[in-house]
């Protein structure tokens, strides 16, 4: 994920100017829990300003507060100047990345996911010219595509398992089969071995289990034909040169 977006701006009301600038520059001691006092100062006196929300939603970002932070920029993402709306959108979503990584179960984390992609692609809708959403979105994506896969894969195997358990057991014929192909996996004749129990499989009801064992030589057969492994998706450097309006 790229960092959080990142700007400074002086509040035109004078009423506002101290408190602010009071809480700007805590946060960029790194004291946000002091910035987020002074910020909630300020929105006593205009509780409906989405610069207090984008603001606050930050410094609830740095302090792991993602709840609170996301609370706060969806209210930001209404900004008129739309400029900043698309960089509340940003942050949103990397709100919602966040909460998807803290996430326990896999459908939670899921679901925040989607979130965060939808809500950068708002932000790019909104901004075109939006160069580091459009680099999260690919990101998310790809973290997202790798969690559901992962899921399939375990769904899968739970499937297989309770097949396993309904299946009645290798045939005598089955089982000379298989330890034939796999003798042949040991000699690096995979394809050979594939189209063994591929037949056994369409021959035989025993070895309908075994289709399991068909899939994993196919996967080393596509991996020596030059299918190269998943990159890994660097996702750090979040939150580099945060700051305020």
């Amino acid at each position: 994920m790229r960092s959080f977006c990142s700007l400074m701006m002086l509040m035109a009301v004078a009423v506002f100017a101290r408190p602010i600038n009071d809480g700007n520059k805590l946060f960029a001691a790194g004291d946000y829990a002091g910035a987020l006092m002074k910020y909630l100062e300020a929105r006593e006196q205009e509780p409906a300003n989405p610069l207090l929300s984008y603001n606050i939603g930050t410094c609830n970002y740095k302090l792991g507060n993602y709840d609170a932070a996301k609370t706060e920029l969806e209210y930001a993402v209404r900004m008129p100047d739309k400029k900043m709306a698309a960089k509340a959108a940003y942050n949103l979503a990397n709100t919602h990345y966040r909460i998807g990584e803290k996430a326990q179960e896999p459908s939670a984390r899921i679901a925040a996911w989607r979130e965060s992609i939808a809500y950068l692609k708002k932000a790019i809708d909104i901004d075109n010219d939006f160069e580091n959403a459009k680099k999260n979105v690919e990101i998310v994506q790809r973290k997202l595509k790798e969690e559901l896969d992962k899921q399939k894969e375990n769904k899968d195997q739970n499937q297989d398992q309770n097949n396993d358990q309904k299946q009645p057991p290798l045939s005598e014929k089955a089982k000379q089969v298989l330890a034939r192909a796999l003798q042949l996996c040991k000699d690096g004749k995979y394809a050979e071995a594939k189209s063994m129990l591929e037949n056994l499989i369409a021959e035989d009801e025993t070895a309908g289990q075994l289709s399991g064992h068909v899939q994993r030589i196919d996967d080393v057969i596509e991996i020596k034909a030059g299918r190269k492994p998943k990159t890994k998706i660097d996702a750090s450097n979040t939150d580099n040169d945060l700051e305020v309006i």
